[in-house]
C-alpha cells in the first residue's frame, strides 16, 4: 500500500471513527493506524530537524570560508599594491642613476 493510500484510508477510518459507523473491530485497526502515523509523525519531525541543524552548520561554514576567502582577497590586493609601488620605486630609481 502506497503511503497516500494509508493516509487516504487513515482519513476515512478517522472520519468513520467520528461519526461513529466504525464497529469495535474497525476502532481497533484505526487506533493501531492512528498510533504507527503518530510513530511516522514523530520520526519525520526528527529528520526535519536533524536536516534544519545539518543546514545551519553548512551555512555557518560557508560564510566563515566566504569571511576568510573575503580576507584573503583584501591582502592579495594590498600585496599587489605594495608590489607595484615597490616596481615603480625602483624603476624611479634606475632612471635616476
Amino acid at each position: 500500500m502506497t503511503p497516500r493510500a494509508r493516509r487516504l484510508r487513515l482519513a476515512a477510518l478517522l472520519a468513520a471513527l467520528a461519526l461513529g459507523a466504525v464497529p469495535s473491530a474497525g476502532a481497533a485497526s484505526v487506533a493501531r493506524t492512528a498510533r504507527r502515523a503518530t510513530v511516522m509523525l514523530v520520526k519525520r519531525k526528527a529528520e526535519v530537524r536533524r536536516l534544519q541543524n545539518s543546514v545551519s552548520a553548512q551555512e555557518s561554514r560557508s560564510q566563515a570560508a566566504a569571511a576568510k576567502l573575503k580576507r584573503q582577497d583584501a591582502e592579495i590586493a594590498e600585496l599587489q599594491r605594495q608590489l607595484q609601488a615597490a616596481q615603480q620605486a625602483g624603476r624611479a630609481a634606475g632612471e635616476g642613476t
